[in-house]
């Protein structure tokens, strides 16, 4: 099975985005991929479409629904916070096996290239036992590790991999995102990332449509996949 682990030194590094422009350029090209999403916070059924898993399915122009949503995110909470702390206010136990049993099977039906979207940073627990790098780990995909600009972006980027390398998990490249029209620009970003790292980098600058994004998941999917 081909595909990638997407995960971030944090939260709000425009995963989904990402993840949904991969797909939107891999199915246009003619190449079928599907994305799961282990599991959402946030999450409200009155905006299917608004979901992350919502938005992942449209950018594979399949149709958004509840057995749709359900069909490629295991669970999902109402309140924005941290899954295992969402599940709990919720009253919900996580198994992680069952987590796990979820995508394996779905990635076992998948003939073509699957992308398993995280939730949170690489270390942000999923589960009351595990975090996303366990998952990772378990999935054996390779992963690929989405940082944006900002004051301290670069000790966390750096910490990520040094966490993801313990686990011989190196990442297969850095995405480094522009996730709103006002964030700072990725360039300089790498230009000092490439100062402590070897591992391929990669910009997805801000854009509005889905045109905008074209060229750098391009890129991106021809680097991982090709």
């Amino acid at each position: 099975m081909k595909g990638a682990f997407v995960t971030a030194i944090g939260t709000d590094c425009g995963k989904t985005h990402v993840s949904a422009a991969i797909l939107r350029y891999l199915n246009g090209a003619g190449r079928p991929a599907l994305a799961l999403k282990p599991v959402m916070s946030g999450f409200s059924a009155d905006q299917l479409e608004a979901s992350d898993a919502g938005r992942l399915l449209l950018a594979k122009g399949s149709p958004v629904n509840a057995n749709t949503v359900g069909d490629i995110c295991w669970r999902s909470f109402v309140e924005p916070l941290a899954p295992n702390v969402a599940a709990r206010r919720a009253g919900v136990v996580l198994d992680y096996a069952d987590m796990l049993a979820f995508l394996r099977e779905r990635m076992a039906r998948e003939k073509g290239l699957v992308l398993v979207e995280g939730a949170g940073g690489v270390m942000s627990p999923l589960t009351d036992t595990h975090t996303n790098i366990d998952l990772a780990a378990d999935l054996g995909l390779p992963v690929v590790l989405l940082a944006t600009s900002y004051l301290g972006a670069v000790s966390h980027t750096l910490t990520a991999i040094d966490a993801l390398t313990r686990r011989d998990l190196k990442p297969a490249m850095i995405v480094v995102t522009e996730p709103t029209a006002v964030a700072l620009r990725a360039a300089p970003f790498i230009d000092e990332l490439s100062r402590w790292t070897t591992i391929p980098l990669h910009a997805a600058p801000y854009a509005k449509t889905a045109d905008e994004s074209r060229h750098w998941s391009e890129d991106i999917a021809r680097a991982l996949f090709d």
